[in-house]
């Protein structure tokens, strides 16, 4: 079968490349032709850009060139960083270039998903392309997987019964989040189903690969440490993580993916999806607010805490952790109350084992059944 992938994968971010990765190679191993679309809406490319600076943002002069300078100074980084996912996008997505408006396609089926396709707040209002809304998806079979809208509190509006309208004619719809399930069934009758994040889907053995292909040169510090890894950094959480460490008796490293910072040289900011993966895999225990943070923490069996951000990721995340039994590991660093309590991961495993079987087999007998 000759599979498109519609998904976030140009979106310059650990999370958004590892899942369109991890769906791609799960495809190939069921032995279909995966390609992985190459869609690239300005609303995931701007945030990224390498200069990037808005004099309206800015209220007086002085803030203007303040914000300039920074700008300037943060570019170099930016720069780096956005080279190691293009590299990585390169050397292991396969991509392919679809003139949206050709219905004479030779694809067999397009698959949404993973990430936050579906959230209005990200594809600035509900995107035709990613609801399969143009002509080159006519007539195809057109299913999700593990699509997500962040949280459900951002569907309303009058673009609502567009989304909705739209779904009715998906062949199949799965979803990432329980909450987002629920909303679609409430609406229409349908009945999504649940199904794993591709980077749970794909598992260990495939991330182990990225690794040890790269041969990648041990980085990770010889003294035991706690890793933090945040979305969008918070001092505080960055603060609370470090106390942490220094009571674990834990050297503190610190991961930065969106906010640059200028003169902290000890924050690893251009790590390579490989170095990252290595990171996560050496270390001793795991502070992150990332969903896929969490993801990987789990894969490889950490003992870890979810901060809460009071934003949708915390849904995302608590969905998961609560499927795990692990709903626990999430934390409110104001209250200031780190989980004692060593993670056993033989439920968890177990529990994750099951989903992860039946994630596989739903997405495998979509695509058979024709």
């Amino acid at each position: 079968m000759k599979i498109g992938i519609f998904t976030f994968h140009c979106a310059a971010n650990y999370g958004a490349v590892l899942q369109t990765y991890c769906l791609q190679e799960v495809l190939k191993n069921m032995g279909h032709e995966v390609y992985v679309i190459d869609y690239r809406p300005k609303y995931l490319i701007e945030p990224y850009k390498t200069f990037s600076y808005d004099s309206t943002s800015f209220d007086s002069f002085f803030s203007k060139c303040k914000g300039l300078i920074r700008a300037c100074l943060v570019a170099p980084i930016r720069w780096k960083r956005n080279s190691v996912f293009a590299r990585f996008v390169h050397d292991y997505i396969n991509l392919y270039q679809l003139d949206l408006n050709d219905a004479s396609n030779d694809f067999d089926a397009f698959v949404f998903g993973s990430d936050q396709i579906w959230n209005p707040k990200i594809t600035n209002g509900f995107d035709n392309v990613y609801l399969g809304d143009f002509p080159a998806a006519k007539g195809k079979k057109i299913i999700s997987y593990a699509a997500s809208a962040g949280s459900v509190s951002y569907l309303f509006g009058e673009n609502i019964d567009y989304f909705l309208t739209n779904i009715q004619h998906f062949d199949k719809v799965t979803v990432r989040e329980k909450s987002l399930a629920e909303y679609i069934s409430s609406k229409l009758s349908i009945t999504p189903e649940i199904v794993f994040d591709p980077v749970l889907l794909a598992g260990c053995n495939i991330l182990y690969k990225l690794v040890y292909k790269n041969k990648i040169k041990e980085l990770s510090p010889k003294q035991p440490y706690l890793l933090l890894f945040q979305l969008n950094r918070s001092d505080d959480t960055a603060s609370y993580a470090a106390a942490v460490a220094k009571s674990k008796g834990l050297k503190f490293i610190e991961i930065a993916t969106a906010c640059e910072s200028i003169f902290n040289n000890k924050m690893k900011q251009t790590l390579s999806v490989s170095q990252l993966l290595l990171y996560f895999i050496n270390a001793d225990y795991i502070i992150t607010s990332s969903f896929h943070g969490t993801v990987l923490s789990i894969l490889f069996n950490k003992q870890f805490n979810t901060i809460s951000v009071r934003n949708s990721t915390d849904e995302r995340a608590l969905s998961l952790l609560t499927y795990l039994n692990m709903s626990d590991r999430m934390l409110n660093i104001y209250s200031k109350v780190l989980s004692q309590t060593q993670i056993d991961y033989t439920i968890a495993n177990d529990l994750y084992c099951r989903k992860k079987i039946e994630s596989y087999t739903e997405l495998n007998n979509i695509l058979i059944l024709s």
